[in-house]
């Protein structure tokens, strides 16, 4: 049956599209199938219209139909997760007039927002997972009526902890629709799932993961639209703050259209130093605005609100603005330094020059290292981002983190109207390849540690250590360490400015938003600073905080970009030792320099580089021959070192220990460390190659 937009999409049209006249060609694929209620999967390039080509045909299809239109009862209808408040704010402003113009509520729900009514429900809930999580423990019973829900920025999610904390919170629900619909006499109905991003290196993995329901609610559609913008990418060397601030001056008095600068830092501390140099700096008049996630929420919107309404501004940020919140047209991109993964380098460079043929971002290097990951990250960039060609290894894999349900344990428990957990109900949300004997252990271990007490025949209750938890409310979230203990509040009002991991004392300076704040006083949790002239920020960048660990993919990457073939490394003497560069990632680099340690003895010292390369004591013509019971001695040596390395979870030390590691070598992929291991050869690089090679280290 042909598709037709204003017949199809009767209500709707008018609202969404009809200022346009006509369909982008992401949402002309997309809204068939999710008008015609199949569970689908959208990945399409930013500003592609995918919000739009996801909302409007579910609003279509489940609220504005005709047989609908005669039900006055309120009830929730469409659950939008979104992986940021930020994003979740930004969402809520966007498309509450258009929703007000069809005359349907919407409530957004974060960690900074109020709790949802649940007397008069929103049709449409924007929130997150940890507050849907809070949802679930608190009211339940809204989450029956659901008829569809939406999955936005799905790579963000998929292969971490907060993406297996999705896929347990979706049996979850579907279990409270399927009592509600029981409890109302109706036949089984299904709801329908829909995941959209702009970059998913694994499509059909993701589909499977989170669209795939129950058997009856059938199968999923996966819609790909290929494309984007050209890339004008600009690549400068920075040795000192004083060369940012002159290839911003540059970019500006060359492009007169610049006027709005979002610039990316890896870490907080890079930000707040950045922040406060260009504020004095500046050859130019410019508002100058800072953005990351400890700032308090309103500061944070501040910031956005304020940067979306300047004439001419710069933002400085560190990942929290990579997604498609609302600060206006941004004309120009600045990268300092590379971002760990393709993901991030694709999420940032995206944000600029939306209405703009082509995407400008200025990649500022401080070494040759960071050079030289700029040049990969641009290759893929422009060829194919998740299909390195270069490597015939599988660089994509998944594993579920058994620590999620640790902490289902403890909201299911919340939830409980009975205040007690059966196997049964921990199976409901556990993916079926983990067995029950890894519950029951996981469930024995907690009473152990007096998480858990067991109640009536087959139940567990809450015991003392856990009732701690549910009083500071630290039940609902699968990242992040212990919760920060210190909030930075304004000397003279209270008001809260940031969060902090460090306590400071009266008259400790410290940059916050990019400004010299002069602590006043202080009690046991709250600092109170005041502004205080700042002098002379130094212009040399440094480190305070270490940025993500570096992947195999992103090692695979520099690697093609300096034209190895596939398993190749290079040695290069030095002296009476050599560098060995592997080009596999930091995980990997550190098993395998612990192979190389157990193969030489203690007597020989062998040290890593960096995430490329390591130096052996003396040089070699292959690798040590393959020893798997020296890599498991490894792997426990290495192991508190490793874990820093992978996403485990909040409550990964809460597992037994035996399934602690077991999970950390599942997640390392040692059968692929093993296939590369085995494939690799040792070549020594022409003169040219050398010196591109030393120039790394």
């Amino acid at each position: 049956m042909p598709f037709h937009p204003q017949t199809s999409l009767r209500h709707t049209w008018p609202v969404f599209f009809a200022r346009h006249g006509s369909l982008t060609r992401t949402q002309q694929e997309a809204i068939p199938p999710i008008l015609a209620g199949h569970n689908t999967l959208v990945v399409a390039a930013t500003a592609s219209g995918k919000t739009e080509a996801v909302l409007a045909p579910l609003l279509e299809r489940h609220i504005l139909t005709a047989a609908r239109q005669g039900r006055n009862d309120p009830a929730l209808r469409l659950l939008y997760i979104c992986p940021t408040r930020a994003l979740v704010r930004d969402l809520y402003e966007r498309l509450q007039p258009f929703l007000a113009a069809l005359h349907i509520s919407v409530v957004m729900k974060s960690g900074d927002t109020g709790p949802v009514p649940v007397r008069r429900p929103p049709t449409v809930l924007i929130t997150t997972p940890e507050s849907t999580d809070s949802l679930l423990t608190r009211a339940p019973r809204l989450l029956g009526t659901l008829d569809a829900v939406v999955l936005d920025e799905i790579h963000l999610f998929d292969d971490s902890p907060r993406g297996d904390h999705i896929r347990c919170l979706l049996p979850r629900i579907e279990h409270i629709r399927r009592y509600r619909q029981q409890e109302l006499g109706l036949p089984p109905r299904s709801w329908q799932r829909v995941a959209l991003s702009a970059t998913v290196p694994d499509p059909v993995g993701v589909a499977e993961r989170y669209l795939r329901g129950p058997e009856e609610d059938g199968g999923y559609e996966i819609i790909e639209v290929p494309g984007g913008r050209a890339l004008q990418a600009e690549l400068r060397q920075m040795v000192g703050l004083d060369d940012l601030v002159w290839g911003l001056a540059s970019r500006m008095k060359e492009a007169s259209t610049i006027r709005k600068t979002l610039l990316f830092c890896n870490t907080r501390n890079e930000v707040e130093q950045t922040a406060a140099y260009l504020r004095q700096h500046l050859p130019f008049a410019a508002e100058v605005f800072v953005h990351y996630s400890n700032l308090n929420p309103a500061t944070r919107r501040a910031v956005e609100d304020g940067f979306a309404e300047a004439s001419v501004a710069i933002c400085v940020a560190t990942s929290t603005l990579e997604l498609g919140i609302d600060i206006g047209s941004i004309d120009d991109v600045v990268l300092v330094g590379p971002p760990p993964s393709q993901t991030s380098f694709l999420q940032r460079i995206g944000r600029g020059g939306r209405r703009r043929a082509a995407t400008q971002v200025l990649c500022l290097f401080r070494s040759p290292l960071e050079e030289i990951r700029f040049r990969a990250l641009l290759d893929l960039a422009q060829t194919s981002p998740f299909s390195p060609a270069h490597s015939p290894f599988p660089l994509v894999h998944y594993h579920f983190r058994p620590s999620v349900l640790v902490q289902q344990i403890f909201s299911i428990l919340k939830q409980s109207p009975t205040g007690a957990i059966r196997l049964s109900d921990l199976r409901r949300v556990t993916p079926s390849d983990i067995p029950d004997d890894t519950l029951r252990h996981i469930l024995d271990h907690l009473h152990r540690n007096d998480f858990l007490r067991p109640g009536r025949l087959g139940e567990w209750r809450p015991a003392s250590a856990l009732d701690e938890l549910f009083d500071a409310h630290e039940i609902y979230c699968n990242i992040g360490a212990d919760p920060l203990a210190v909030t930075v509040v304004d000397a003279y009002s209270g008001r809260p400015i940031a969060q902090t991991d460090r306590l400071r004392v009266q008259g400790d300076t410290l940059l916050m938003g990019g400004r010299t704040m002069e602590v006043l006083w202080r009690d046991r949790y709250r600092i109170g600073v005041r502004p205080r002239d700042p002098g002379m920020v130094d212009e040399t960048l440094r480190f305070r905080t270490k940025p993500l660990a570096i992947p195999l993919a992103m090692g695979q990457a520099v690697a093609a970009h300096l034209g190895l073939h596939p398993g190749e490394m290079c040695q290069v003497h030095t002296g009476d030792g050599a560098l060995l560069f592997h080009f596999w990632g930091e995980l990997y680099g550190a098993l395998l320099a612990g192979l190389w340690q157990s193969y030489l003895g203690e007597d020989a010292i062998v040290t890593r580089g960096n995430e490329h390369c390591l130096y052996l004591p003396r040089p070699a013509s292959a690798l040590p021959p393959w020893n798997a019971a020296a890599l498991r001695r490894q792997l426990v040596i290495l192991e508190s070192r490793i874990e820093k390395m992978l996403e485990l979870g909040r409550f990964h030390s809460f597992l037994p220990p035996d399934l602690a590691h077991d999970t950390l070598i599942e997640h390392c992929d040692l059968p692929l460390f093993a296939q590369l291991y085995r494939a690799a050869e040792i070549s020594t690089p022409a003169a040219g190659l050398r010196a591109q090679l030393l120039a790394l280290v």
